[in-house]
């Protein structure tokens, strides 16, 4: 055997014994493989290095992710050749600091803000709505569903007023972004502070996207509703700015059920589907502390799952004699009967509608495609 073919089968070898296993050790020792999201731990941080914080061993999932390990991972993935900008400096973080390329991009490029007094604080913790903010911009596809989402109107140019976060928060539930929890204690509200098994699930997510997901989300680009009643831009406002909760199985409530409350409990804030329905338009009659406000007195609602809804709906209403704040059903199997019926939202006109569904309340449209073709009918007062 010629020398170069000897050196071959050596360098094989040594790569068998010796690069293998050192791949193999590329797990680490707090991320057992059962844990429910280990394929996404293992492609941010082992396939991919962008989490790689804590060392070769350690990932810490439950530890909360701080705002420079994210500044630095976002920046790493998607803006890796962006320069800094020279007038950008904190107070708290010097220019020699290995964080502050990071946080320096991550703020010119708008990602994410200084705190006060231009601080960069990046031991604090990162809270859902912010993360939302940052991923959303920093993947660069959605400018237009951004900029849409933040200027939802009626066709007479009125502005529905929405928070600053309400485009991030809404595309990040809307396009699956973060995990929908068999414990539904564990689910995320807009002010808490992730964990960073959350992010890496999150990152994740973002970067398999299918394209046609992201085409479909041209939809928000340009959000024009009705013109409405005062009550009725009321009760739409109310929905939009629901976004943000986590969907809870039998949740109907904005906090953990009230002591003795009747029926049934849920573990934090949140809605599923027609528990969302409930808190946006319930009366408030029975005990039931519905959602209130000024001058709406809410639908006498007393049925509370989705098929009950449908079933007692007195006149049921075409999808062409649909107006804003009626309810509508759908059946997931595409039958016109309220046996079947599976899933309830609140139109808001244009082909518009609110709902909860995995991800929590979120603004959908329904103009066409699987909603429209699975529309049962719908209810008013």
């Amino acid at each position: 055997m010629r020398l170069s073919a000897r050196l071959t089968l050596l360098f094989t070898v040594f790569s068998l014994v010796i690069l293998v296993p050192a791949h193999a050790a590329l797990a680490f020792s707090d991320v057992p493989r059962s844990y429910w999201d280990m394929p996404q731990i293992r492609f941010v941080a082992i396939t991919h290095t962008w989490m790689h914080d804590y060392g070769r061993t350690l990932f810490k999932p439950r530890s909360i992710e701080t705002r420079s390990f994210l500044g630095r991972t976002l920046v790493t993935v998607y803006a890796p050749n962006e320069s800094i900008d020279p007038s950008i400096h904190f107070p708290d973080l010097s220019d020699n600091d290995p964080f502050y390329r990071y946080a320096n991009v991550a703020v010119k490029l708008g990602w994410m803000h200084p705190y006060a007094q231009g601080k960069w604080a990046g031991n604090a913790p990162v809270r859902t709505f912010a993360f939302d903010k940052a991923i959303i911009l920093a993947m660069g596809t959605l400018a237009k569903p951004v900029a849409g989402l933040a200027s939802i109107h009626q066709a007479n140019g009125t502005p529905y007023k929405v928070s600053d976060t309400f485009p991030h928060e809404q595309l990040a539930r809307w396009l699956g972004l973060h995990y929908d929890h068999g414990d539904d204690s564990l689910d995320l509200q807009s002010r808490t502070r992730m964990k960073r098994d959350e992010v890496a699930y999150s990152l994740w997510a973002a970067l398999n996207l299918p394209s046609w997901q992201i085409d479909n989300a041209q939809k928000f680009d340009n959000v024009k509703l009705p013109v409405a009643s005062s009550i009725v831009q009321r009760i739409t406002s109310y929905a939009l700015n629901q976004v943000g909760y986590p969907y809870i199985w039998s949740g109907e409530w904005n906090a953990v059920s009230p002591p003795g409350y009747c029926c049934g409990y849920q573990p934090q804030g949140g809605f599923d589907c027609s528990g969302f329905v409930w808190w946006v338009l319930k009366k408030n009659e029975g005990g039931y502390n519905a959602a209130q406000f000024r001058t709406y007195r809410g639908w006498p609602l007393p049925q509370r799952s989705s098929y009950e809804i449908a079933e007692f709906t007195r006149t049921k209403l075409t999808w062409a004699q649909l107006k804003p704040g009626n309810v509508m059903t759908f059946s997931s199997n595409g039958s016109k009967r309220w046996q079947d019926v599976t899933h309830v939202g609140i139109y808001l006109g244009n082909g518009w509608m609110m709902h909860s569904t995995d991800g929590g309340p979120q603004l959908q449209w329904v103009g066409d495609g699987y909603y429209r073709d699975n529309f049962v009918w719908g209810r008013a007062l």
